[in-house]
């Protein structure tokens, strides 16, 4: 249990200790501050070393969640860099709650369907990396380059190896789906992955993009009816946003109107009149 406003120094690094792994009572720590003559101030102390030591240790657990993630380091997406005042419409308070990340605890997949620049791939992105924030294991992936996998392993007969990794992640986000065909081999495959997530515990999300409508992706997938019934299972439990509006790039471009203007020529020889 976390120590609230008026704990003592005991109880304090007794917290702070747990935060480390360590499992140790405030009553055992008064003993021990009693036994080395310690006072409130040096136990206020070691509460403090742990805390500290607890944070650094959190900080980089998240750095290393967010390496192995695959998000974007360089400028990265997150909900604040989002803006979120550009979203009207009667269900723009829905799109407000995701940092919540309550899909993610409810066990629901979420979608993001609209047009190219409308800022699809922004919020799936920072849904990822809130994620990673709060410690949960994230992998981002596009569908061409989750196509390309899955050819690979069908040739390397590792199958069973890829799809297990791509369902270990708390979330998964597909970026992207319907820019590539995929085969029957990796149509099995992805939905090995949906159906082996869809049963998995604890929280779990696909996050998924697209230009195209959930019920336009059949066209993606190449199989019989029985198996792209499968895509039902996807969104048996989900939150679709679909999106319209302009598109949110170019909006720091800055376009110059620039104009040639003539220019007089010397010739060689030729004397003006008057000369």
């Amino acid at each position: 249990m976390m120590a609230g406003a008026g704990a003592s120094p005991y109880e304090l690094a007794s917290d702070a200790a747990s935060r480390l792994g360590i499992a140790v009572g405030a009553e055992e720590l008064a003993t021990l501050a009693s036994d080395l003559d310690l006072g409130d101030g040096e136990m206020a102390a070691v509460a403090a070393t742990f805390f500290y030591l607890a944070e650094k240790r959190r900080l980089a657990s998240i750095e290393t969640l967010l390496r192995l993630s695959r998000l974007p380091r360089r400028e990265p997406k997150t909900f604040e860099g989002f803006d979120f005042s550009r979203i009207q419409g009667r269900d723009a308070a829905a799109l407000g709650k995701l940092p919540s990340l309550a899909d993610l605890y409810a066990h629901r997949n979420v979608a993001f369907v609209g047009p190219g620049g409308i800022g699809k791939t922004h919020l799936a992105q920072a849904y990822g990396r809130e994620c990673c924030m709060r410690g949960l294991k994230t992998y981002y992936i596009k569908a061409t380059e989750l196509r390309d996998r899955f050819q690979k392993a069908v040739q390397r007969g590792n199958t069973s190896r890829v799809v297990s990794s791509l369902v270990k992640p708390s979330c998964l986000i597909v970026d992207e789906v319907g820019r590539c065909v995929y085969d029957r081999p990796c149509t099995d495959l992805f939905f090995d992955v949906v159906d082996r997530r869809y049963e998995k515990e604890g929280p779990n999300a696909m996050v998924l993009t697209s230009n195209i409508a959930p019920s336009g992706w059949d066209e993606f997938f190449t199989g019989d009816d029985t198996l792209l019934c499968a895509l039902d299972r996807l969104f048996d439990k989900a939150s679709v946003f679909v999106m319209r509006g302009p598109s949110y790039r170019g909006r720091e471009l800055d376009t110059y109107s620039v104009e040639a203007v003539p220019q007089a020529v010397k010739v060689r020889g030729i004397q003006p009149e008057g000369m």
